[in-house]
This record gives C-alpha cells, structure tokens and sequence, in this order.
C-alpha cells in the first residue's frame, strides 16, 4: 500500500510531509474525495488504497476526517499516506458535519463524498468527473455502487414516501413480489441495468459526487441529519434548485454497506435513522407546526424504532442462547426499515 500512495502522490506532486499544503505550481484539483471515518481503521486505510491504485487522469485530492477514532486512524495515514490531508473532529460530530469539515477544505472543482467501506475501481473517478464536466447543471452525479458480491445495491431510487417503508429495498414484499408497482417506483434504477447514465431523484451518501458550484449554490449537507437521510435531503435540495442527480453506471464502487456498524442496528443507529425520517419528511412534506401529517409522522417512526430496537433485542438474544438449534439461524429475519446508505 505504501508504494502505491507514494506513487500518487509523486505524481501529484504533492509533498508527503506537508499533508494540509499543496506546491504552488501544483496542477489543480479536479476531485476532492472526502471519507469520514469513525473507528473503522481498516476499512479507511482499504478505502485510500482503492484509490490510489486506480490509474486516473484526473487530479485527485483525499480528505479523511476523523470523528474521534481511538483505533488508530490517523496515526496509520501519517504513517502509510503522508500524502492524504486529515482533520480530526476530536468527537463523533455526525457524517454530514463531519462530511462539511472536509468539504469545506477542498480545493477540487467536484467532491465525491465516499463512505470508508467502500472500494473504487479503475475508471470510475475519472467517469464521474467527465459526467459532471460535460454536464454543468447536474446537482450529483453517483456510482453504480455494488455489493461485495458485485450484485446491484439498488440505491438509486426515487424520493421517499411512506410507501417506501413497506416497500423498500429489503422489505419481505419487495423480496416476495419484486415487480409489484410500488416496489418499482420506488427502485427506479432497476430499470437501467446498462451503462448508459440516468436521472434519478435520489442516491446514497455512501459515493455522490457534487460539483462544488452547486455546493457554493445550495450548501453542503444539513447538519440537522446527524447520520442517515442527509443525502436524500440534499438531492431535493439540489433538485429543487434545479440541479438534478444522475447515476453514472460506467462508475462502479464496491461498498460493503453497514460494515463500519458491523452490519447490525444498535438502537442508537436506529434511533437515528428514525429521527432523520422524521426530519426529512417534517423539513420537505409539513414544515408547518400544526400539520397533523407532521405529528402523524413522529408517531409511527417512534412506534417503528422502538419495533426494531425491540426485534434486534430478540434476535441477538437466540443467537446467543444455547437453547436455540442451528437450524433457526436459517430462519428469515423481521424486515429492517429501509436506510439511506
């Protein structure tokens, strides 16, 4: 790994022990990659790698920004990419606050916000920041992203609805009955499965790439999301604004989704992930104090966190218990609420 950042950054030009300076006769940067990372040492250090054996034409910055790490995060990137710039928040201050920190120091004329479980391929940065150079009104441009199995992650989607919840991504009716009419609208990438870009209303934090006129025009995330629902927030933002998202399928990045949490759902995350459902659909669909829509909202999404705390409860319960034979652990899990990344 070591070679290969080097290597980067002697291509660069960028001096491994000045990280936060860039030589004044540096050629300027087309991509700012910003990876907020939070006790996830490995997968960061992967993630940097992935992009520095990607053999780009475009000139690439990253950015790591760390939400208070104690596995050793930064320590390692001094010691294996010198070259990669670095903040420390100093405490978890969320992804989209953390994800601003980063933004805000960029010098690329785009920014690709990328998770750290995620593995870029050759080819798809350079695809992205082509897309976004021939196409100046575009608000994000994103990746087909991937699972580690290399099957469609499916998150290129149409704007939430309450319909979404029920027919999401990994709800028992959309695996049960995969062409039912809500499941396809909201899953609208589905319909694409060649490499031809394609609009689409919304994508996943995990990689968006944003030109940083549109972040000057309509702001970076909103640091109200303190982790999920900040990407479907900002693509109506940019949408609104008249900056459409597209996704780039030509582009393809690996993301091992939800590794960073141990692919599980503690109650402080599915808290989270409620309380940003509420806030996207109380910012975007009943701003109003008096809308009954607004106080309907909170209801069900605390009756459905508290659900799932409850059956997460349940499950990490007979999978330690001895009293339970193998064969449940075939057995098909509760449905889990659909996440944004």
């Amino acid at each position: 790994m070591a070679e290969l950042l080097a290597a980067r950054a002697a291509e660069s030009g960028e001096p491994a022990s000045e990280p936060s300076a860039r030589p004044v006769d540096a050629p300027p940067v087309d991509l700012s990659v910003v990876v907020v990372s939070y006790h996830c040492r490995d997968d960061v250090l992967a993630c940097v790698e992935s992009i520095a054996a990607c053999p780009d034409q475009a000139q690439v910055e990253v950015i790591v920004v760390d939400n208070g790490s104690t596995d050793g995060t930064l320590e390692a990137l001094a010691a294996w990419a010198p070259q990669v710039r670095t903040i420390a928040m100093g405490a978890n201050a969320g992804f989209s606050r953390a994800n601003n920190a980063g933004i805000a120091r960029s010098e690329g004329r785009h920014v690709l916000v990328l998770n750290p479980d995620t593995r870029v391929e050759p080819g798809a940065l350079d695809a992205l920041v082509a897309f976004l150079d021939e196409h100046p009104d575009v608000g994000v441009a994103a990746p087909r992203l991937l699972n580690p199995d290399r099957t469609d992650q499916r998150t290129a989607r149409s704007f939430p609805t309450p319909a979404a919840g029920v027919f999401g991504r990994r709800s028992p009716l959309t695996r049960w009955f995969p062409n039912n009419r809500w499941s396809s609208r909201f899953l609208s990438g589905r319909d694409h499965p060649g490499d031809e870009p394609f609009r689409v209303d919304w994508v996943s934090g995990a990689a968006m790439a944003v030109p940083a006129s549109a972040i000057a025009a309509v702001g970076a995330f909103d640091e109200t999301f303190f982790l999920f629902w900040e990407d479907a927030d900002w693509c109506k933002r940019l949408a609104d604004a008249g900056r459409p998202t597209w996704c780039v399928p030509a582009a393809t990045i690996v993301h091992d989704e939800g590794s960073t949490r141990g692919h599980g759902w503690s109650p402080r995350v599915a808290a989270h992930f409620h309380r940003g459902a509420y806030l996207y659909w109380r910012k975007h669909h009943a701003p109003q104090p008096w809308n009954p829509a607004r106080w309907a909202a909170a209801a069900v999404l605390t009756a459905r966190a508290a659900w799932v705390m409850a059956a997460d409860r349940v499950l990490a319960a007979s999978r330690s218990s001895d009293l339970v034979p193998p064969a449940h652990a075939s057995e098909p899990t509760p449905p889990v609420p659909e996440p944004s990344r």
